[in-house]
Order: C-alpha cells, then sequence, then structure tokens
C-alpha cells in the first residue's frame, strides 16, 4: 500500500492538479495536468459551475489514468487578500516526564492564533518558524525533545472569508474534501528556495496572466505580499498592438517562438503583413524586440512593489509562474530591478513546468504537516503501481489511516480541526 497526494492549485490562468506516490525515500509523480481557467478573475470565483466543471475535468482525467478516485485534495488557492502575522503561542508540556509530543505541539500552534484581526478573515495556515524550549530554541518540531513548556513562534496566513469559502464550496461541488490549504506564494517559496534563503532574505516574483505576486520572505517568514497588475497578457498584448494580429494568434507566436534573445532569428520570418504599402515581414528577432520592450514594462511596474522593501541589501529573487515561461525573462529582469534575478523551472520528472512550482511546494508543506499532526490522509488509495516518474525527496511521511467514523465535513476538518482552541 502507497501513500498517494494530489494537489490543486486554482488560479485565474491555469487550474493544474498534481498527483504524487510515496514510495520507501522517494516521491514519484503519478499524474499532473493544467487547463484554462475561465471562472477565476483576480483571486475570486466569478462562474462556480464552470470552475467545479474544470475541477471535475481534471480529477477524472487523472482517476482514469491512474485508475483509482482521488478523495482528498491539498488546495493552493490565489495569494489575493491575504494578510500575513507574526504570533506565538506557549503551552505547558503535558507529560509526566516532559517529553514533548504531537499533541503539544499542535497545541502550542492552536493558541498562536489567539491575537486580533479583522471579522472578514479565516486563518489558512498556521505555519510553525521555531520553537522555544526550557533551555534552547529549534527550527525542527521537537517531538520526544524533553522541556517543560513549549513555545510555537508562527507565522499566521489569513484570507477573505468569502473567498476562502467559495473555493472550499468548489472542491466539495466537485466531489472531493480539503486536505489542507495555504495560499500560492508560500508553496512557490518552499519549492524554489533552500531554507537558508528564507531565513536570509528573498524575493519571489510569481508572474501570471493578469497579475503578478511579489513576496518577500525573511526569518522564515513571509514579510511582504502585493500584486502588481502585469502578467502574461501584457506580453501578448504587446505583440498583438505591435504587429496589429488577433491576441490568439499574438499568444501562440508568444508561446512558440517568444524569446528576450535579441541575437537570434534574424533570417526567421514567422509572421507576415500585405498592406496597400507592401509586405512586411517579422522576424523571431522582431518578436524579440517586441517582448524585451514588453517585459521591461511589466518589471518597472514589479520594481515598484519591491522599491517598498528595499533597504539596500541583495535579495535572493527568483521568477516563477506560467507567465514567466519566456527564455532570457531573467536577464531583462535583472536590468530593471538592478539584481541578478533567476528564473525557476523544476526539474521533476513529470511536472517540468513553471506553472506546477506551487503544486509541488505543497507537498513540501504537507510533509511540515505531516510532521506535526503524526500523520496525513491519503488522497487516494493505490496499490501496487509502478513507479515510472520521479522528483527530488524532502521527506513526506506516511499517512495514518482514518476511520469512517472520524470523517468530517471539508469546513470542519481544515477550518476547526487544525486551528480550534477548543482543547487548550
Amino acid at each position: 500500500m502507497k501513500d498517494i497526494y494530489a494537489v490543486l492549485d486554482i488560479g485565474s490562468a491555469t487550474i493544474k492538479l498534481v498527483v504524487g506516490e510515496v514510495v520507501s525515500a522517494n516521491i514519484n509523480i503519478l499524474f499532473s495536468k493544467k487547463i484554462t481557467s475561465h471562472g477565476v478573475k483576480k483571486g475570486k470565483i466569478e462562474s462556480m459551475p464552470t470552475v467545479v466543471s474544470e475541477i471535475k475535468q481534471l480529477l477524472d482525467d487523472a482517476s482514469q489514468t491512474l485508475g483509482a478516485v482521488i478523495t482528498k485534495v491539498a488546495l493552493c488557492i490565489p495569494s489575493f487578500y491575504a494578510h500575513i502575522y507574526q504570533s506565538d503561542g506557549i503551552t505547558k508540556v503535558n507529560s509526566p516526564s516532559d517529553q514533548i509530543t504531537n499533541e503539544d505541539v499542535v497545541r502550542s500552534l492552536k493558541l498562536s492564533k489567539r491575537f486580533e484581526r479583522g471579522e472578514d478573515e479565516e486563518i489558512i495556515s498556521v505555519i510553525p518558524i521555531r520553537f522555544q524550549l526550557d533551555t534552547r530554541t529549534v527550527t525542527d518540531v521537537p517531538i520526544g525533545q524533553k522541556s517543560a513548556s513549549l513555545k510555537a513562534e508562527s507565522l499566521v496566513i489569513t484570507t477573505k472569508k468569502k473567498l476562502l469559502y467559495s473555493y472550499i464550496t468548489a472542491v466539495e461541488k466537485a466531489g472531493v474534501e480539503v486536505l489542507d490549504i495555504t495560499i500560492d506564494a508560500y508553496a512557490c517559496a518552499k519549492e524554489a528556495f533552500d531554507a537558508v534563503y528564507l531565513q536570509e532574505g528573498a524575493i519571489l516574483i510569481d508572474i501570471g496572466y493578469k497579475t503578478s505576486t511579489v513576496s518577500f520572505f525573511e526569518g522564515g517568514y513571509v514579510k511582504y505580499i502585493a500584486q502588481a497588475s502585469v502578467g502574461g497578457y501584457d506580453l501578448t498584448r504587446k505583440i498583438a498592438n505591435a504587429w496589429q494580429i488577433p491576441m490568439d494568434k499574438a499568444e501562440i507566436y508568444k508561446v512558440k517562438y517568444g524569446t528576450c534573445n535579441q541575437n537570434i532569428g534574424d533570417e526567421d520570418v514567422i509572421h507576415t503583413m500585405k498592406d496597400e504599402d507592401g509586405v512586411t515581414h517579422y522576424t523571431q528577432k522582431d518578436l524579440s524586440i517586441v517582448l524585451n520592450e514588453a517585459v521591461k514594462e511589466v518589471m518597472e511596474v514589479i520594481k515598484t512593489k519591491i522599491d517598498v522593501i528595499n533597504d539596500g541589501r541583495s535579495y535572493e529573487t527568483v521568477i516563477v509562474g506560467g507567465g514567466g515561461e519566456l527564455p532570457e525573462i531573467d536577464r531583462v529582469a535583472s536590468a530593471v530591478l538592478h539584481s541578478v534575478v533567476r528564473t525557476y523551472r523544476p526539474e521533476t520528472i513529470g511536472a517540468r513546468d513553471m506553472s506546477y512550482v506551487s503544486c509541488l511546494g505543497m507537498m513540501y508543506y504537507l510533509n511540515d504537516r505531516s510532521k506535526i499532526l503524526g500523520g496525513i490522509d491519503a488522497s487516494m488509495i493505490l496499490p501496487d503501481i509502478s513507479s515510472t516518474m520521479s522528483i527530488r525527496f524532502k521527506g513526506l511521511t506516511k499517512a495514518r489511516p482514518i476511520h469512517e467514523s472520524q470523517k468530517k465535513t471539508t469546513l470542519t476538518r481544515v477550518i476547526e480541526s487544525f486551528f480550534s482552541e477548543d482543547d487548550d
């Protein structure tokens, strides 16, 4: 019997589903697919039936491919309207021998949520950054260590209740439960950055369709999140306007021939336009010139968001997201932002696409949850499947089986079971 985990990322441009298999000390990608999203705009679900239908399509495709039914998914939601807090909770260790248990850790994290916040905010993630024991501070979950008290310093992420409940409702209507939730900015960071960068300082630029998210991480926390109203759409529109062609054709050219390398394709004609003045040929180099200018404009907008946190230091800066799938976009970004910028493309067999970064990061987020809770539920039961695609392992642990009598509704399980204060 193997543990299978499914991650669903619902975005404004695409909806992604990645299914991973935990086998001994390896994780295999068993299924990955993305489809165009039609029911989400700027982080809000505007057409519930459309979103539900698209989720069902992905789930059905995965079930047909894998020969089993997905019952639970971990969910990445857009960072729109997310708020971030630093909090802490301290509890007495209940064990007579002062040995810390999973229950002590969970209790300290639940106490971390006791702070003032807006009435329309709902907590979606309580993430431990470090733990203070009687005589020392540790970053790993201190299960089994001895201390009379335990203090958890936590990153708490909230979002608007209406927004969150709409995503949970969409998943429920698609016929599956939500295993856990976090925002895409944090999930992307779990995949794209090593722990040292999250401590020393790092900037993540997630380029989406019409909006890009800029996140700043330091000391293990998300310190800053901002939205820039630019994305891959702006690059496509720049091509369409420059060459006077429809957006759909401009998108095809961008995907097929797009690059920021201006030393390429001078002789490769990719578009011809006839008018009363004659015939005009456009080459791949002409396209690169247009895209260079478009990327500069996009990055100038993003720079205004980064300037808010500018303290003169240079931070590790990474571009992720489907809108960043353009060769040498990092070179142009580096020139505009006056710092070294790199793009992050997963080396994961079966998910080598920048748009899958959040899904992969969510799997590592589940690993952290497993250590805290002592196990997490599997998304599906899929015994005896052959492993064909592997990814870099970061240590998912085996989930505890759950009995039917223990199952709760999605909202109860996700929001109440982990974050309620009933058993302090």
